[in-house]
């Protein structure tokens, strides 16, 4: 890989250690701001983040749009079971199948809204 092209990964690592820190505070629970799934949004938000910031990174490697957005997928959503699975070892947090599920589904929405975009900067797109 080309040195140069390491530099547009820097953004998705400086938000993987964001995610990795915050996930090390002990009894660390999600703010409610009037509705019952904040901690599933929260993830949700972090992990499009983190999607978006792969996405990018890896369309730099010139690499075909689908293989960019199945990468940015499957690196997003290992780091979320790893990153529950440290959750374990935190006093007062604990895995949840369901906060990884939002992980997933995080980083396919912002895969996919990226490669999307990308796929079609050059036409006009009609959303109506």
């Amino acid at each position: 890989m080309n040195d140069r092209r390491l530099k547009f990964f820097i953004p998705a690592l400086i938000w993987a250690v964001i995610i990795f820190s915050v996930s090390s505070i002990p009894d660390l629970s999600a703010p409610s701001f009037g509705f019952k799934f904040t901690d599933k949004a929260a993830h949700f938000v972090e992990y499009f983040i983190l999607g978006i910031f792969l996405a990018y990174a890896i369309a730099k490697l010139n690499l075909r749009l689908m293989r960019v957005f199945w990468i940015s997928v499957c690196i997003s959503a290992f780091y979320g079971v790893t990153d529950e699975f440290h959750q374990f070892f935190i006093p007062g947090r604990q895995m949840d199948g369901f906060d990884m599920l939002a992980d997933v589904l995080g980083a396919l929405s912002a895969s996919g809204i990226y490669v999307f975009i990308i796929r079609n900067r050059g036409s006009r797109i009609n959303l109506h």
